[in-house]
This record gives C-alpha cells, structure tokens and sequence, in this order.
C-alpha cells in the first residue's frame, strides 16, 4: 500500500539575522559548544561525528506545522510521513518515493519568498517528476494577499514580482494546486481524497493554479472554522519526532498586537488560548515520550494576557521536570516573581525589544518603554533565567543618536554579576510587504524608499543600518549572539558562572576572528580554561 502524501515542514532557509553571520566558527562550523569541545579533544580540528551535534538543542527541534499536520491527517485515516527539513532530510525524502507517494505536501510557514519555493519545487522534480505537489500556508496567504493589492495605485508590488507568488508568471515554481487560506486544513483533506479518488480538484475553493500563462483562483469561502483545534495526538506520533529530546508545543495562537514592522496576517478570528488543563495534559504527554525540553512557539506567549503567574505556579505544582523556553511580553514578566519563573522550569524567555530609544519604539507601536526593558531583563537575569533579545536597526525614525542609544543600552543589560546569561540577535530593518510601515502613507511620512533589505528614509539606509549592528557587536563584551544549536545538556552541565564565561569568550573570540587569524593555540587555550 502506497503512502497518501509525503508532508515536507521546512527547506532549510538561513535567517535574516544580521549577527549570525558573525558568530565565531571552527573549521567552517558554527562554534556550539559540542563543536568546541570537539575542537579542544582533538587539538585543534573538528572531526566528525561530533558527540550532541543535531540533537537536545533549541534548533533541533522538529517544526510544529509539520507535527500539527502529521497529526491532523493521520487521525483522518491519511497515511503521511513528514520530511522536517528538506535539504538535511533529502535522502529520507528520497527513500520514502519507494512508498508511491502520489502528493508532496509543502507548508511554508518557514518558507519566505518564490525563489526558495521554486528552488524546492524543482529538487523535488529532479526525484520525483510525477508527484503532485501541493503547496499552503502563511506565504501562499500572504502572496495571494499581495496579489489582491497589486491593483492599488500607490501599493507598491512591482518590486515584489520576483519574490511573491501570483504577481507574474515568471519562472513561477512547478506547484499543482496551492491552497490559500488561514487554516487550509480541510481543504487540504478533501483535496487528498479527490487526488486518491482520481477526481477533479479545479473546483476546490481557496485554491489557484498555474493554467497555461495566468493564475486561475477559484471562489473565496470563510474556512477559518475550529480555529482552537490545534489539539496534537503526541501518543501517536512515530518515536523520530521526539528523538532530539525537544519539541515546540503552541499554547497560543496570534498575537494581539500591531507592531509596524510586522507583516504577520493578524486576523482576530484565528486567535485563542489553549485551556490550562489541556496544556498540562500535552507536556505530560511529551514527558512520557522523553522529551525534557519545549519550546513554547506562541508569537506571544498566552498572547500577552496577565495570566502568567497562574500559568507559572501551575507548571510549578505539576512538577513535569521540563524546562521550557517561550517569546514572553516585556509587560508581561513586569509583576511575575523572577524565582516562580524559574520554578515553572522556564530556563530561557525570549524578548523582542527592538530599541531602546522611546520615540522609534513609539514609531514602531511597541507601547513599550526603555526603562521597562531593563527592569525586566534584570529580574529575569537575576532569578538564573537566561534572556534572549532581539533588536532591529534602522527602522524609519533612527539616527546615529537613536542607534547609539539602543547600543549603550545593551551594555547596561549584559549583567555579568547575575546568574542568568544574555545572549542577543539584531536584524537590520526590513522594509516588508504588507507589514504597517510599507503603506503609502508611512511611506511619505518617513520619506521611506526602497523594498526589503535595501531602503532609505530620512535619517538612515540600510547600509548604515548594517554598520551599527557590527559596531554593537564589537563593544559588546559580556553576552554573545544567541546559538540556538548549542546541546543543552553540554550547555547546562557548566556551572552558571562557568556558561556566562564560555559565552563571554565564545563571542570575544568571534570578534578577534573577524579582525585577524586566530591561531589554533590560543583557541584551545582560552576554551581548556574555561570548558576543562
């Protein structure tokens, strides 16, 4: 019996972090903490297998569109197996084709423009010909999104043309049906069975094809029905998903808030909040499976509401022996004991502060303060809590003295004589399509021009932009940028004192590698003092 469809979660795409790049790498592999200790068994040189590579890190864990979906379909008799990502799974993928899958399901909720699209699209092609393939989620929803503003006088598309969907039809990716919709998961059901039948699927509504040289859509209906169903049958999904030791699990979906740099769909009706109990019973249920960490995927943890404490004390009580990582509004964490967050088993929030100039976070709609900032940061710090951030440069309003500001900042947070570590990540300003800030009018008011990551407004371009983040990266001497493939585990095992040290010179390395040749000797030196 051949498999129904193979579910592809991810290609693989590299973020738009302007830090990342710049991270610290030995013998071309990012520096985790499993390839220094790797690097200083060996002398010098990284040599593969690298002992808690790939596994029981923040990165490692599998995509929650691609589990949600396994679940979904399988609970409805479809038999589907996932590719978590595709380019490191591609002899996986290979393999399964000897099941006859006759759909190839792909979820762009981590895929970002037509290009990666299409790029993905043809190495399917080039093993599998025949397969048809089926294409949904945030980006198709966002493209068709685009292509319904196309016919707006002052919204500017044409610069888009190569990186969304349905604006041209050149060199558009060899997709058979995609599926426009909030929550596509019906339709893409009854599209299964009509393939499997040998039925016609040009009538589905929220569906557009590629017919000859135009797009043809078929009628709009209100799908977004059942939006809290997002219950996942952990109990019954194959043993590989949880092999890492880390999953994500949602306890929210949406985010209330309107932050001008955002281009994420926000559509009130696709939000809600999982029950507590419901939640509960899903940690324990991926306990049971040997999972000892979780990634709380929300955009905003419980959207934001005040509920923390009452969600912290009963994660508290339930003792799961999970530790837990998750997005959690500044405000949020303002009236939430710092010691009850970490009994929760929470080891890690992350923080979108952005700037730490009050006017661009006005700018931005953040309805945030700089002084907020920092006394949350050292709350959580000082409970053992790490702190991860993240900044962006450049957005319309920022000048040499804004930038500045936001860099001083980011000093007084690093807190080396707390217990928690800070690690950060900054982006330059990204000028996207459908976000607030790309409207005509806050076009003007800025003097904005330009498309992505190529702009200028009155007071700053992207290149400037660019400069800032590297000279932040260079004075920044107690912190390092966020490394989510570090293995926990190795990471944990360090006293604090010890981590906030390996972090520190982790990233005082990485900047004496920018500015010269590092030699082998002194690589094993300032790591064996710290590591062994």
């Amino acid at each position: 019996m051949g498999l129904d469809a193979i579910l592809i979660a991810d290609s693989g795409e590299d973020s738009l972090s302007g830090t990342n790049p710049l991270r610290l790498s030995l013998d071309g592999r990012t520096a985790f903490i499993q390839v220094v200790l790797n690097y200083l068994e060996n002398q010098g040189q990284v040599v593969p297998p690298i002992d808690g590579d790939g596994t029981v890190s923040w990165s490692s864990a599998p995509k929650l569109n691609g589990i949600f979906l396994l679940s979904y379909l399988t609970k409805r008799n479809f038999d589907v197996e996932l590719v978590d990502n595709y380019y490191d799974e591609r002899d996986h993928f290979s393999n399964l084709l000897q099941h006859t899958p006759r759909v190839a399901i792909i979820s762009t909720t981590f895929v970002h423009s037509k290009q990666a699209l299409r790029k993905l699209v043809n190495d399917i092609r080039s093993l599998a010909p025949d397969i048809f393939i089926v294409v949904g989620g945030p980006f198709i929803y966002l493209s068709h999104l685009m292509f319904q503003r196309s016919h707006e006088e002052h919204y500017e598309t044409e610069p888009a043309k190569d990186d969304f969907l349905f604006l041209n039809v050149n060199d558009e990716p060899s997709v058979d049906l995609y599926i426009i919709s909030l929550r596509g998961e019906e339709i893409l059901c009854e599209a299964l069975k009509r393939i499997s039948e040998n039925r016609p699927i040009e009538s589905l509504p929220n569906t557009a094809r590629l017919v000859g040289e135009t797009y043809s859509f078929t009628n709009r209906v209100d799908d977004v029905s059942n939006v809290g169903d997002i219950d996942i049958d952990w109990e019954c999904l194959p043993d590989r998903i949880f092999q890492t030791g880390v999953v994500p699990v949602q306890t929210s979906n949406g985010c209330p808030y309107k932050c001008a740099f955002c281009n994420f769909t926000k559509d009130r009706r696709t939000m809600f909040m999982k029950a507590i109990e419901q939640l509960i019973a899903e940690l324990k249920a991926v306990s049971r499976r040997g999972v000892r960490y979780v990634w709380f995927s929300d955009d905003n943890f419980r959207l934001g509401r005040g509920n923390l404490k009452f969600v912290c004390q009963r994660l508290a009580d339930e003792d799961l022996h999970i530790h837990w990582m998750s997005f959690i509004r500044a405000s949020t964490l303002r009236s939430v004991d710092g010691d009850l967050l970490r009994r929760s088993g929470c080891t890690e929030v992350q923080l979108g502060l952005e700037s730490a100039d009050s006017q661009i976070l006005r700018n931005m709609n953040k309805k945030a303060n700089p002084q907020l900032y920092h006394d949350v940061v050292r709350k959580v710090l000082a409970a053992g809590v790490n702190c991860s951030c993240y900044f962006i440069f450049g957005f319309p309003g920022e000048t040499e003295k804004t930038a500045l500001r936001t860099r001083e900042f980011m000093k007084t947070i690093e807190h080396p004589e707390l217990e928690g570590s800070l690690s950060w990540s900054m982006f330059p300003f990204i000028l996207s399509p459908m976000s607030p800030i790309y409207e005509f009018e806050m076009r003007q008011k800025y003097g904005l021009t330009g498309y992505m990551q190529q702009w200028k407004h009155k007071s700053m371009d992207s290149s400037q932009a660019m400069e800032h983040i590297k000279k932040t990266f260079f004075e920044l001497e107690n912190s390092g940028p966020i490394s989510r493939g570090d293995n926990l585990d190795m990471l944990f095992g360090l006293t604090q004192y010890e981590r906030k040290k390996f972090i520190a010179l982790r990233h005082k390395l990485s900047k004496l590698a920018i500015e010269s040749q590092l030699k082998k000797h002194d690589i094993i030196e300032s790591f064996t003092k710290v590591l062994q």
